[in-house]
């Protein structure tokens, strides 16, 4: 499901053939974007909400229905705002609603490693820009987009509604059954406090209004948004940029690719780093990435080389992927698992802002300077200016 609907990170492989066929600037398409992850933010709430009373299989069938309608109202468009409904309310809400329910569930299952598994679900998600990213752009040049809207449309629903089938909630008594075996036990006491000792900042269970409340949530959340606004602004025009420094469409999609493979080794990566080394080592290691990589794109861009654009995107989507598995770990660890689906929801609606201070702002810099150096200048201001923010956020 995660490689699925991981394909909104790969927005930018639909850019090229749309503002061909209909002369849209880049502002425009890049709105395409900001908007599907708008929605995809509040379809994770919406998920967050209703999962205490709905079942995953029903939330999943929902947000099947959304991506297979979003898909193919989306191939028949004509105007730039049937393409924001289609695609960016739609399919944006459909992405957030499996998002958080599959997340949401799967954690269930395995308490004492939320980092490692967190990471490895977002691997998945990170990597479907390029698993279907490849083949989208495939379609694309031999049948069209409009046609390839419609086999992505109905792909969607129906891998997701048969792998609803298997997404459940584990058994009350799964980790307390009567006949456990007493090293078992010993192993799960050991494994707990040697947490409690990588994570001395554990917090208590507390429900999404106390949350809000506590400075340490606003001053990650804010910190996840900078990080988050930076990272989705390089992935929304990484295609289209790689062009404009000469690569073919080909080399172009590939690094696309490649930014979603890196984005999900960082997933696994941070989230393996969060469980073993603690919360601040992971915030670290994520954000100085990423100022590296922006170091390297002012360079690459300055010079006109692709190869350093390239080595550069694939720092950054590293560093971009370990976001999300440091947001769940910090939500799971300082909030709770009791109340963990909500609070998720509204943590990883840092996005909303992300969007519309990220691909949006570089569309329209672009736009107006027609070029991408003070796009990137930008944003290594705010990469490096996200890492002081983390030096306040103390246990609740």
């Amino acid at each position: 499901i995660y490689l699925l609907i991981g394909l909104i990170y790969g927005w930018s492989i639909f850019v090229a053939p749309l503002e061909a066929e209909f002369g849209w600037s880049r502002a425009q398409t890049s709105a395409v974007f900001t908007i599907s992850m708008i929605f995809f933010c509040l379809g994770g709430i919406v998920s967050g909400i209703i999962i205490k009373k709905k079942t995953a299989r029903f939330i999943l069938t929902v947000a099947a229905i959304c991506l297979c309608a979003g898909f193919c109202c989306a191939s028949s468009i004509h105007t730039v705002g049937g393409l924001y409904i289609a695609y960016g309310v739609l399919c944006g809400t459909g992405v957030g609603l499996a998002y958080n329910c599959n997340i949401s569930t799967v954690l269930k299952w395995f308490p004492d490693r939320a980092g490692l598994i967190s990471g490895l679900l977002l691997m998945c998600f990170g990597c479907g820009g390029m698993v279907l990213g490849t083949l989208a752009s495939s379609l694309i040049q031999m049948i069209g987009w409009r046609i390839t809207f419609v086999i992505l449309g109905l792909l969607f629903a129906a891998l997701i509604l048969i792998c609803a089938i298997w997404i459940k909630n584990p058994p009350e008594n799964l980790f307390s059954r009567q006949g456990q075996d007493v090293r078992e036990k010993s192993a799960i006491l050991k494994q707990k406090k040697k947490a409690e000792k990588k994570h001395p900042e554990i917090g208590v269970e507390m429900k999404a209004g106390q949350m809000l409340k506590r400075p340490a949530f606003w001053l990650h959340f804010i910190w996840a948004t900078l990080l988050s606004a930076a990272g989705l602004a390089v992935i929304g025009h990484a295609s289209v940029c790689a062009q404009d420094l000469g690569a073919a469409v080909g080399i172009a999609t590939l690094i696309t690719g490649l930014i979603s493979v890196f984005n999900g080794i960082g997933r696994v990566v941070i989230g393996w780093i969060f469980d073993t080394m603690g919360r601040r080592t992971s915030v670290a290691i994520s954000n100085l990435t990423m100022v590296l990589a922006f170091v390297l794109l002012v360079y690459a861009i300055g010079r006109g080389s692709l190869g350093v654009f390239m080595g550069a995107s694939l720092i950054l989507g590293f560093s971009y992927g370990s976001t999300p598995p440091v947001n769940s770990a910090f939500i799971n660890l300082f909030y709770g698992k009791k109340n963990y689906p909500l609070n998720f929801s509204f943590m990883n609606s840092n996005l909303i802002p992300a969007s519309l201070l990220g691909p949006l702002v570089a569309g329209a810099v672009n736009t107006a300077t027609g070029s991408y150096l003070t796009v990137f200048i930008l944003l290594l201001v705010l990469s490096a200016g996200a890492f002081l923010l983390q030096l306040g956020v103390k246990k609740p």
